[in-house]
């Protein structure tokens, strides 16, 4: 199997695992503004793989420099394959696992933007939002966002490992 796939694979499992965690701790039911912060956990997983995955192909290649366009099509498959995971789990426990997931977010939103006294055509606008993101058409949609940002984050990293290599590997 390809190592971006590995990676993807690996960073999909990883994010759907602390989605667990944070169900158990009842950070989904129960203590819904924790689950802002701890929800971070969540992003920087796929930033870290793939902060890995490209450190990986640069020094198992044995390059002194790794292209843009390389990492940037490393990171698109390891996103993609993360997004796929990702998506199926979401689903499942969207449905199976946590069904008023949503809605208890939606409950916390909407009690959070009242007690800040936002006006309340505003407040509508945000739940027409939240029941979208997380409706069929939302999450299909976190595909291709998920990749495609992914890729450009996977630039960036690229672009960073560049400038941070130094020395060329030694051969042999």
């Amino acid at each position: 199997m390809r190592v971006d796939l590995k990676y993807g694979l690996v960073a999909g499992l990883l994010m759907s695992a602390w989605m667990l965690v944070e169900h158990l701790f009842g950070l989904h039911t129960t203590h819904l503004a924790a689950a802002r912060y701890t929800g971070i956990v969540g992003d920087l997983i796929p930033a870290v793989m793939l902060y890995l995955l490209l450190k990986h192909q640069l020094t198992a290649l044995r390059r002194y420099w790794l292209p843009v366009w390389e990492g940037m099509l490393y990171g698109l498959a390891a996103s993609l394959a993360a997004a796929l995971v990702f998506y199926i789990f979401l689903n499942a426990y969207k449905f199976f696992l946590n069904p008023s997931w949503v809605d208890l977010q939606l409950e916390h939103r909407v009690a959070e933007l009242r007690a800040t006294g936002t006006a309340e055509t505003d407040i509508q606008s945000q739940i027409v939002r939240l029941r979208y993101a997380y409706g069929p058409v939302g999450l299909t949609l976190t595909v291709p966002v998920f990749t495609l940002v992914g890729a450009g984050f996977s630039a960036l990293i690229t672009l960073w490992l560049n400038w941070r290599q130094k020395e060329i590997p030694p051969v042999g």
